[in-house]
């Protein structure tokens, strides 16, 4: 819950931009919260005393992950499932419904189907899949976009109780790896052959690392081998002590198979839905 700015300050709310960590020449933005403790049930009886009924805007079936999963995106947690019976933004209260950016202008289309994922008396969280996937290279593709609104009280240049759009960015919703293991974007590092009995993977470490490969601290944390696919789940040990966020080099690391590749697909099973790898970029390529 924001608990507001300080006395006699100015609020000024940020543009949308990428909601980023450790990548260069990008912002790195405050993380944000899909869940509270003070937050109703994701598609439960709030906001507006509805929400509990699907819609088909977001309940693509790929959109799934174990039943006893989190899921991040943005920096907050959600249970995956919540997404597509989460209630639309046609229920939120008249304040949140109201919002605007730092031009005054809307701070979201409400023809776009966003969801409500959490709703307090001062913050309101909004998420929606992308018509259009944003690949950013390096394995690095947003899916949806998060944007937060909040009730500003106590600022000199807006009256108190006026919503404002706090924070935008695209984003990739992702099955939390627990412990402390932060997330990774995976690519190949070539393309196996049918007879391959190993992956040579690139991990990039997306948590700020000061420039330093993740050697020693890449992690398999599932790797599951069906008739179709190979599903894997990979994370990082993340650095002790403050770190600049510079660009992380790509780590090599090669996963083991039980047997022959042949034509399964390799997908990263972090991310939700889960897909296909590709070839990445060398760590030595200009």
């Amino acid at each position: 819950m924001c608990t507001g700015m300080p006395s006699g300050r100015s609020v000024r709310a940020p543009p949308p931009s990428p909601l980023d960590r450790g990548r260069p020449g990008r912002r790195h933005r405050r993380d944000v919260g899909l869940r509270g403790t003070d937050a109703p049930p994701l598609g439960g009886a709030e906001p507006g005393g509805g929400g509990g009924d699907a819609t088909d805007g977001a309940s693509d079936p790929d959109v799934s992950a174990p039943s006893d999963a989190t899921v991040r995106c943005g920096g907050g947690v959600y249970d995956p499932d919540a997404f597509a019976d989460a209630p639309s933004v046609s229920e939120l209260p008249d304040g949140p419904a109201g919002a605007v950016d730092d031009a005054g202008d809307p701070a979201f289309d409400p023809t776009d189907d966003w969801r409500v994922m959490l709703v307090t008396e001062d913050r309101v969280e909004l998420l929606r899949e992308l018509d259009e996937p944003s690949d950013l290279g390096e394995g690095d593709v947003r899916t949806h976009e998060l944007r937060v609104l909040e009730r500003i009280t106590g600022a000199t240049n807006v009256p108190d109780g006026t919503w404002m759009l706090t924070a935008a960015g695209p984003c990739t919703p992702r099955v939390e790896l627990g412990g402390e293991l932060g997330e990774a974007d995976l690519t190949l590092a070539t393309a196996p052959a049918r007879d391959a009995r190993t992956l040579d993977l690139f991990v990039h470490e997306r948590a700020c690392a000061s420039g330093q490969t993740a050697e020693g601290r890449v992690e398999l944390v599932g790797l599951e081998e069906t008739a179709e696919e190979i599903r894997l789940e990979i994370g990082v040990r993340g650095l002790d002590g403050a770190q600049t966020c510079p660009s992380n080099p790509p780590t090599p690391y090669t996963v083991e198979l039980s047997e022959p590749l042949g034509d399964r697909e390799v997908v990263d099973a972090s991310v939700v839905p889960a897909r296909p790898l590709l070839v990445g970029t060398r760590p030595d390529a200009g």
